[in-house]
């Protein structure tokens, strides 16, 4: 009797077990991941000297942050929406892995902070801090994918291929590939009450990749939202608190421009997991 009831409890069980499972609602999927890079190293300058001289410099060994990649953390996260659409959000910042100091001043998330959504149909759309389109689709061709900040970028990032150009205000487009290629459209909104132009970033950029081949063109005008040019404005999209980025002893001389320009173009061909060759040509110009 008490095995026959034992059975009858375990059978119930089950069922209920079952039924539960029916009808238990269908949850989304979501994620939210915790990333980070922390990079060190020990460099050699044989002339440093403060922003805008031309003489006096000396030798000096640094401990330098950010030679591989900029040391970093932050969190990406994406929701399911249902029919192939996801919400998704990235915040990240970077910071001194020899000090621990932000990276940039008066900024919680100063290298992206955006929200969209996408679909692998119809693309991706997101808003927020980020990098305009030419960057992010000519970067795969920079020398900056391997060496960063003070070793695989121009001094001063003079062709907007290092990391360091990134627009506040932005809303970006990026489509899907199709027959291995890709567009990217980007407007960054400078909020310059009676001007749309004024202290605003837009950028444009298409790819192509197929196989071990692949080929970019990108154009980009930044505007400064000081009237005439001058001392780059608060409002200036890619302007951080008002200081224009970018500036090193060979761009010093420009950073009063009213507009900057950069036309590019990149290319890679892969050979296998273990060599490729990349190059890059690109026009900088600043508008007086």
């Amino acid at each position: 009797m008490k095995k026959n009831r034992q059975r009858r409890l375990a059978g119930l069980a089950a069922v209920a077990s079952v039924a539960t499972a029916a009808h238990a609602p269908a949850f989304a999927q979501s994620s939210v991941t915790l990333y980070g890079i922390v990079d060190n190293g020990i460099g050699y300058q044989s002339s440093s000297t403060t922003l805008g001289s031309t003489s006096g410099g000396h030798s000096a060994f640094k401990m330098i942050t950010g030679v591989w990649a900029g040391s970093r953390f932050g969190l990406k996260g994406a929701e399911d929406l249902g029919g192939g659409t996801k919400a998704i959000f990235t915040l990240e910042e970077g910071f001194s892995a020899n000090s621990g100091a932000m990276s940039t001043s008066n900024l919680m998330f100063s290298r992206q902070a955006f929200v969209g959504v996408t679909n692998g149909t119809y693309g991706t759309l997101t808003a927020g801090r980020q990098y305009a389109s030419y960057y992010q689709l000519l970067s795969p061709y920079s020398p900056t994918t391997w060496l960063t900040g003070f070793y695989g970028a121009h001094p001063g990032d003079v062709d907007g291929l290092d990391t360091i150009y990134r627009a506040n205000n932005t809303l970006l487009y990026m489509s899907p590939q199709l027959y291995g290629f890709k567009f990217s459209g980007s407007y960054s909104f400078a909020g310059v009450p009676g001007s749309v132009n004024q202290g605003s970033t837009w950028s444009t950029a298409i790819q192509y990749s197929q196989g071990p081949v692949g080929l970019a063109v990108g154009f980009s005008r930044i505007n400064n939202s000081t009237v005439g040019g001058g001392a780059f404005g608060a409002d200036s999209t890619t302007s951080n608190a008002g200081a224009q980025t970018g500036v090193s002893a060979v761009t010093n001389g420009y950073r009063t421009a009213q507009a900057q320009q950069r036309f590019a173009v990149g290319a890679g061909y892969t050979f296998n997991s273990q060599f490729d060759i990349t190059a890059t040509y690109t026009n900088v110009q600043y508008i007086p």
